[in-house]
């Protein structure tokens, strides 16, 4: 019977510098076996009402047990002087699902606050009413991590 997968995506509240480093810790806390890899993420950044393609350096972990699962943590520039930073999980599926919300529940319970919380001067930054904030609440409900 074939898998039901899809690729999780969430904006996030810390940089991913940082991110990464924790998700590290996490990882060889969990005792997950995984490696590291240099990539690039392509996104878009809209200016005026044309698009601009552009590139973004992503920390990638590629996790091969307990489970298989890609996580990349990247940032992007949606305005001249905004940084939003993303997680981002290829393959979640059915097998692996319980082992994606161990890591990101241990991840929110590491974090000094919620990865969709953004403050106020983040929000001033970016665009108080970019999408980008209620999507990162959403995405995170929907992975299955407990929202206080």
């Amino acid at each position: 019977m074939p898998k039901f997968e899809y690729k999780w995506i969430s904006p996030i509240s810390y940089s991913s510098e940082g991110l990464a480093k924790l998700l590290r810790e996490i990882l060889e806390e969990l005792d997950y076996k995984f490696q590291r890899d240099k990539v690039e993420k392509f996104y878009d950044k809209f200016y005026v009402i044309i698009p601009l393609f552009r590139f973004a350096y992503a920390f990638r972990f590629i996790i091969t047990e307990p489970s298989e699962f890609i996580v990349d943590v990247y940032d992007t520039q949606p305005t001249h002087s905004s940084v939003m930073p993303y997680i981002e999980i290829d393959s979640v599926n059915d097998e692996n699902i319980e082992d994606i919300q161990k890591m990101l529940t241990l991840m929110v319970e590491k974090m000094p606050r919620e990865p969709w919380k953004f403050t106020k001067g983040q929000r001033l930054m970016h665009g108080a009413l970019m999408p980008e904030f209620r999507k990162a609440r959403k995405a995170w409900e929907k992975i299955g991590v407990k929202i206080k």
